[in-house]
């Protein structure tokens, strides 16, 4: 049976045929990751409530210490946003590594953080800037962080009657510096096998903070602790390098295939930090 597809005109609208149809009814914006779904059967919604009609989804912003993007923001829109060049290049770089051109102007970044997979290349980008989503429902919203959202493959704790409205996250100063890589991807295909961003804060040449953040080798992003603590004092010499590199694989001993590509990219990711 083909799915009804439902045309709400406000984001109010869509809440209410979320709560009116729930678990019968999916959410699309581009539909990059769902329509696919549905066409191999996988996914049997009687119901797509669509936000095309919405207007003013499409934002991204600067608020603050954050940058705001809206439930239809596309791949493509982010590759080319000064804005976003500016302030959140990891995700420019993931962007731009995500499939080909014309499913990047179509595929949304809400949609791909809702698919539920941790894979999905602007995950570990976004996850390392401290992003956070906006959920919204006829009972309120609610924001809850990258790490609290994601629970597992395909799983999170977006409720049936909800909707992602909108993503944040903390815009990189000028003390920051940040690299994503990705290993296992063509473009042909959406998720690569692993992912690793890395931000780092500088006081002069010394770092203050670390974020390396790694997907594609757990139910859902990880983060190398060890590597991060190992860095913040020093400078980003070889050896600081090498050493974050080494205790990076101890976040991924439970998948012991990816150590190795896990050392590999998280160094890669602190060299081309530190060449820029």
């Amino acid at each position: 049976m083909t799915a009804q597809r439902l045309c709400p005109q406000t984001i109010d609208e869509a809440t209410q045929l979320l709560a009116q149809h729930a678990n019968e009814a999916r959410v699309i914006a581009g539909g990059s990751d769902l329509l696919p779904e549905i066409d191999q059967g996988t996914l049997t919604p009687n119901y797509l409530i669509d936000l095309g009609e919405i207007p003013n989804l499409d934002y991204i912003r600067e608020d603050g210490d954050h940058v705001r993007l809206g439930a239809r923001v596309t791949h493509d829109q982010i590759i080319q946003s000064e804005l976003a060049q500016r302030l959140a290049p990891l995700l420019v770089r993931a962007c731009s590594m995500f499939s080909d051109a014309d499913i990047r102007k179509k595929s949304t970044v809400v949609g791909n953080i809702a698919s539920g997979l941790s894979t999905n290349l602007t995950v570990a980008a976004l996850w390392a800037m401290g992003a956070e989503v906006k959920l919204k429902s006829v009972r309120g919203e609610r924001t809850v962080t990258f790490n609290d959202f994601f629970k597992g493959v395909r799983q999170t704790v977006l409720a049936p009657d909800e909707l992602i409205v909108e993503i944040a996250f903390s815009k990189m100063s000028p003390k920051d510096k940040g690299a994503f890589v990705a290993t296992g991807w063509s473009r042909d295909e959406a998720s690569p096998q692993v992912t690793v961003a890395v931000v780092l804060e500088f006081d002069g040449d010394e770092i203050s903070n670390a974020w390396i953040n790694i997907g594609g080798v757990a139910p859902t992003v990880v983060n190398a602790i060890e590597a991060e603590q190992s860095l913040v004092g020093q400078w980003l010499s070889d050896v600081a390098i090498d050493e974050a590199a080494d205790l990076a694989m101890n976040a991924v001993v439970t998948n012991p295939d990816a150590t190795e590509i896990v050392r590999e990219l998280v160094g890669k990711a602190m060299r081309e930090i530190r060449d820029s």
